[in-house]
């Protein structure tokens, strides 16, 4: 790899990419994605992050010297192979990071797509928002290469290294979002539950009396749940993966997939983080699910 700064190849341009490349060439990285087929939104956020364009994902993997892949976890073994085909068509040294939010299992297969191809190949797992105003999230790193992602140290992340194990880093982000996302699931399921039974007012009294962590906590994130619903119903199925190859039940989190399902299909569900409707509160989103609960679940039984 050249003693210059690596160029960065960007294969996902969310929020999480699209900020992670605004401060990378906000501090002389250049980031390079393929730009065609992208919504207008994620055009957009290339732009304000100085992303170049690339022809088609050949040109991309051609051009850079680390490869980030930060997607929805449902495309990401998909994407991962792709490339794996056009390395072993043009063959180049190239460390790739895998950085989506997808269990062990998957990601050690992920890894093997690799085999006979002169990449490193790196586990990560990013824990937290993605950057802005000088805060940045955490990237868990594991895997024998991993030295080589400590240039996004400081612009990007805040890189923690958790050893040479392909899955760690990917089994450390599955543990913590099982907490987070997977509390903000159940949260999401009591509130609606109470309003079917109409027992919403009463529960918001009880709680603001006896856990007002817990509905501090509801008010600010349920309504913004539908803006990320939609690529955490697959997350959820990972996290579901990762506990059943530990032995342990992923009832939970089966549970909640279904939720975030719920509210991916909401009226809400076509926002972004970008577009949602911030003047919308907790109880107007609780009393929008309520019937559509009921509706999914006949559908379901059917």
């Amino acid at each position: 790899m050249s003693t210059e700064k690596p160029v960065i190849g960007l294969l996902g341009i969310g929020e999480m990419g699209g900020n992670m490349a605004r401060e990378l060439t906000g501090t002389g990285f250049r980031v390079v994605s393929v730009l065609k087929g992208r919504s207008a939104e994620s055009v957009a956020r290339a732009k304000e992050a100085r992303i170049e364009d690339s022809a088609d994902l050949k040109s991309l993997v051609a051009a850079c010297d680390i490869l980030f892949s930060v997607l929805p976890p449902s495309v990401a073994e998909e994407e991962a192979r792709t490339v794996a085909e056009c390395l072993r068509d043009v063959p180049k040294p190239l460390v790739f990071v895998e950085g989506n939010a997808i269990s062990p299992v998957l990601v050690r297969e992920i890894a093997d797509l690799f085999d006979g191809t002169p990449v490193t190949f790196v586990d990560g797992g990013i824990i937290g928002q993605p950057p802005k105003d000088g805060k940045v999230p955490r990237l868990y790193l594991s895997g024998p290469g991993s030295a080589a992602l400590d240039v996004f140290n400081g612009p990007a992340f805040e890189i923690v290294h958790l050893g040479d194990t392909i899955g760690d880093a990917s089994g450390f982000k599955m543990v913590y979002a099982s907490q987070t996302k997977g509390h903000n699931a159940l949260l999401t399921a009591g509130f609606v539950a109470a309003e079917r039974m109409g027992l919403l007012e009463a529960f918001v009294a009880e709680l603001k009396y006896s856990q007002p962590g817990f509905l501090s906590k509801a008010e600010t994130n349920i309504p913004r749940l539908p803006a990320d619903a939609g690529r955490w119903v697959r997350e959820m199925e990972e996290i579901r993966d990762t506990y059943e190859a530990l032995g342990l039940t992923g009832g939970f989190h089966e549970g909640a997939a279904a939720m975030m399902r719920l509210l991916a299909n909401s009226p809400f569900g076509h926002e972004t983080r970008r577009t949602r409707d911030t003047s919308r509160g907790m109880i107007e989103t609780v009393k929008a699910l309520a019937p559509q609960a009921a509706n999914e679940n006949v559908r379901l039984k059917n």
